[in-house]
């Protein structure tokens, strides 16, 4: 999987690089194999 992109609540989407931090509540855009991404899909 590759993360594309991170939404910090009450901000809009950006671009993740080598540097980005993700918090605790961000949402995140990936990018892979749909039984990479299910372990860590929110399911509510």
């Amino acid at each position: 999987m590759t993360i594309v992109a991170v939404k910090k609540p009450g901000e809009g989407f950006t671009y993740a690089t080598a540097d980005t931090v993700v918090d605790e509540g961000d949402t995140l855009i990936a990018s892979g194999l749909i039984e990479d991404a299910e372990p860590f899909s929110d399911p509510t």
